[in-house]
């Protein structure tokens, strides 16, 4: 059955008020649980607003817990609530280094190394889309990489056709307009799961399902004096750690909430003269 706006509200609303199990979702809105199941999935995917945590996972009397996923849990504990505040405040790529965030992460659950060719990267970033199942979350400046990358518009493309979910944080000013362009037949063909918001913030990559994170930064010749760098360094990092991830994606959605739709922008860019 096609998830209905009423339902969404119905069911961020049970859950606020305390968490509860699937089979309670399913009694609350008189329909089965495979239903309710995929109801919280694709608020959890459309919204990330709820969030499941599964008890006695692989066996018989396995119970799925859902609950609100509010923006304040963002702030679990000093080390995760200053970079928060430093990913927050930041506007340009400069403002934010991810090793701050990589440094943390266990070592059996994260990988990373320099590309030097433009190529290299492509090919890994994607390598990591064409992962995805369900949905991808993009930090992007201004995405510049789709003017020299024609791939990974196929690729979304292929996504969006599987009815995966593609939202993306970008800065849109006059400046963007021509690469925001260039995604336009897609938003028009696939308006229920490609969405584009407007932001300014220091973080460049993709959040892939709930399994992978990958991010760029770049160290650039001009930031240093002559010889302490060799060359222009592009640094890629990837993330499987799923309390990280979990974490991250909420970074993207309390920035995401707030922030204005591309269509909107451009409007109000359109009336510049």
């Amino acid at each position: 059955m096609v998830l209905q706006d009423k339902d969404i509200k119905s069911i961020i609303s049970f859950v606020k008020q305390e968490p509860r199990t699937m089979q309670e979702i399913a009694k609350m809105l008189h329909k089965s649980w495979l239903t309710a199941d995929s109801y919280v999935q694709q608020i959890k995917e459309r919204t990330g607003l709820v969030e499941v945590k599964i008890f006695r996972k692989g066996t018989q009397g396995a119970l799925k817990l859902v609950y609100y996923a509010h923006p304040d849990t963002l702030l679990v504990n000093d080390l995760r609530e200053e970079l928060y505040h430093k990913i927050k405040n930041g506007r340009f790529r400069s403002d934010f280094d991810f090793m701050e965030i990589f440094q943390f992460i266990p070592e059996e659950k994260k990988k990373s190394c320099i590309e030097d060719t433009p190529a290299a990267y492509v090919q890994r970033m994607l390598a990591a889309y064409k992962s995805a199942q369900h949905k991808v979350y993009c930090f992007s400046g201004n995405l510049s990489f789709l003017r020299h990358n024609s791939a990974l518009l196929e690729v979304w493309e292929d996504l969006l056709k599987k009815k995966v979910h593609i939202k993306i944080l970008c800065r849109i000013n006059l400046a963007t307009l021509e690469n925001i362009n260039m995604l336009l037949p897609l938003l028009q063909r696939y308006q229920a799961y490609l969405e584009i918001k407007h932001s300014y913030h220091p973080l460049r990559g993709c959040i892939v399902d709930d399994a992978l994170a990958f991010f760029c930064d770049e160290e650039k010749l001009q930031m240093y004096r002559e010889g302490e760098l060799p060359h222009d360094t592009r640094i890629f990092y990837e993330v499987y750690d799923g309390e990280w991830i979990s974490w991250m994606q909420k970074i993207f959605w309390n920035i995401f909430r707030f922030s204005i739709g591309y269509d909107v922008r451009i409007k109000e860019l359109k009336k510049i003269k």
